[in-house]
């Protein structure tokens, strides 16, 4: 066991460092090359990569027929899976394209503001503001859009395993202006961010560990976390939903869409709940209109009531 634990050590020593390396001569190599052609190399390999990738290409074609089945045939359901994919690598390349700008004019360039006055009107209440965001478009982007807009952000982050590669997206981040916080009892830093009126990035559309409701998304009862809803419960902050698309000519595009208003009868389980589903059904409004810019490789519906039931017995016992 010790040899092993030897091995492993001595593995990864040589694993990361390699990793670390190759990620930033990849990242400082690309942004030196012309946008079009990156993205048309990218747009080649994601290509190739929805041919290989067979576990990530069927989930992504086996989520869209869950949801599409009725209205498109296996053909375009199909092509659809293969857009999604295409996106998410256009999406990657153009974050690290873009990796080393860090103001409203650089950015402004490539993507379009729409709805900033919602952001603006919210944040001057000085009660701080939710950014609710999700998976859709370039989500790295959109994250740290708030703070290149001039708005004090902070954003809770779990960390990756290796901590030079954590660094490295942490260090992006806070280049814009956005503070990392990291996960893990970081509740009262949120409520103090918010209590000094800042933005606070928070993304509720994928199924995790936290605590969360079984709520409608696209017909199908999801579980989906429900800090957003608790936050805005005790901090009655505003709760903005934004997010970035993709849109013609190679551009992006930034919507801030108007405050949602709080759901509250003085029910705190159902108040949870009933603002958990409201928020899930405008998130499922957007992705409807851009359906191949959202993530559905992602195992959206894999906790069931069930499932989630035996969990937490076997956490009692």
């Amino acid at each position: 066991m010790k040899l092993k634990e030897t091995w492993t050590k001595i593995r990864r020593g040589v694993k990361y460092p390699v990793l670390v390396f190759f990620i930033r001569f990849f990242s400082a190599t690309i942004r030196f090359l012309p946008r079009l052609w990156v993205q048309s190399v990218f747009g080649f390999l994601a290509r190739i990569a929805f041919i290989v990738v067979r576990k990530e290409r069927e989930r992504t074609i086996k989520n869209l027929t869950l949801i599409y089945e009725k209205e498109k045939t296996p053909r375009e359901i199909k092509q659809m899976s293969q857009e999604v994919f295409v996106n998410q690598a256009l999406n990657f390349a153009d974050y690290i394209h873009w990796l080393k700008w860090t103001s409203r004019e650089q950015f402004s360039k490539v993507i379009d503001f729409v709805g900033e006055e919602h952001l603006r009107e919210a944040y001057n209440r000085g009660k701080g503001v939710l950014c609710l965001m999700m998976h859709t478009g370039s989500w790295e982007l959109s994250a740290i859009m708030p703070p290149v807009l001039g708005y004090e952000t902070s954003a809770v982050s779990k960390a990756m395993p290796n901590p030079k590669i954590d660094q490295i997206i942490i260090d992006a981040r806070e280049s814009r202006g956005m503070k990392n916080i990291a996960r893990g009892k970081s509740y009262h830093k949120i409520l103090e961010s918010l209590a000094k009126g800042e933005c606070m990035i928070i993304m509720i559309d994928q199924d995790t560990k936290v605590k969360g409701v079984f709520v409608d998304f696209f017909g199908r009862k999801a579980y989906t976390p429900d800090g957003a809803a608790r936050i805005a419960l005790d901090t009655h902050a505003p709760v903005l939903l934004m997010y970035m698309q993709r849109i013609e000519n190679h551009r992006h595009r930034f919507t801030i869409l108007p405050e949602i208003p709080l759901t509250e009868t003085g029910n705190y389980e159902f108040d949870l709940y009933e603002n958990t589903r409201i928020y899930t059904q405008k998130m499922e409004e957007v992705i409807r209109e851009i359906p191949t810019q959202w993530v559905w490789m992602h195992e959206r519906w894999k906790t069931t009531p069930e499932g989630l039931a035996q969990y937490l017995a076997q956490k009692k016992s």
